[in-house]
């Protein structure tokens, strides 16, 4: 009889811009989508705080009104909802989309305005999710899932707001993998 020795497994990626992604994947709003266009940009660093790059980043929101595409009766024919990016060398990405409404959680509760995050990425073994919510909304202390988590972390889900060179609006925020800082992350 031999000796074997197991092989180490084999991690995701990166082959994304092949055969994932389209022109237009990082556009949610089409030209007649209601509500107010922002520009969701964000950043993509590993344990140490060095930019990720070659990453897929995956979004999915709620429209203006709250309501997801696909899922709710009357929501925004020309909102996709949904959108794909690579992160560039420096581990940054964007989207151009419009700010979610508060969207119905369990029971009659509403959830914040909220982007759920998905990772792909060489060396990891799995998608990491996660969430980013709209600042300055009173649904923040009310929201079941970010009134979960412990006082400490609740900031690293909540996006910054900013302006464009072109003087539009901008929400900011940074996925830390792992590491002093991590962003909180979610089961699949």
């Amino acid at each position: 009889m031999s000796d074997y020795t197991a092989t180490p497994s084999q991690t995701l990626g990166p082959f994304y811009a092949y055969g994932l992604l389209r022109d237009g994947d990082a556009d949610l709003a089409g030209p007649n989508a209601g509500g107010e266009r922002i520009e969701l940009a964000g950043r993509l660093t590993d344990g140490v705080g060095a930019p990720v790059r070659d990453a897929l980043i995956e979004l999915w929101q709620a429209d203006a009104e709250g309501r997801y595409a696909g899922r709710d009766d009357g929501a925004d024919p020309d909102f996709k909802g949904f959108g794909r990016t690579l992160t560039r060398p420096d581990g940054t990405f964007s989207f151009q989309t419009v700010l979610p409404g508060p969207s119905a959680g369990t029971g009659n509760s509403l959830q914040a305005p909220h982007f759920a995050i998905g990772v792909f990425s060489a060396g990891l073994m799995r998608r990491v999710v996660t969430r980013i919510y709209a600042p300055d909304t009173e649904l923040l202390e009310s929201d079941a899932l970010l009134s979960g988590l412990p006082d400490s972390v609740r900031p690293a889900l909540i996006a910054e707001q900013s302006r464009t060179d072109a003087g539009g609006p901008r929400l900011s925020f940074e996925v830390r993998l792992a590491g002093e800082g991590a962003t909180p992350v979610f089961q699949d």
